[in-house]
């Protein structure tokens, strides 16, 4: 997973991730979403988290 602790970097660096293809799994896409509280791009069918900024 990258990580980004910039909170100014966090809207380009997750926009840039949106709809790309899933690492982790074979069928999933990624998607703006919250993760354990934090903005992050997660993978819609597996729920992996590609990026995440806190």
């Amino acid at each position: 997973m990258q990580q980004v602790s910039s909170q100014d970097a966090s809207t380009p660096v997750l926009a840039a991730l949106v709809g790309d293809e899933c690492s982790w799994c074979a069928a999933g896409t990624l998607a703006r979403e919250e993760f354990k509280g934090d903005a992050a791009v997660v993978c819609e069918e597996c729920g992996t988290p590609a990026a995440r900024v806190w």
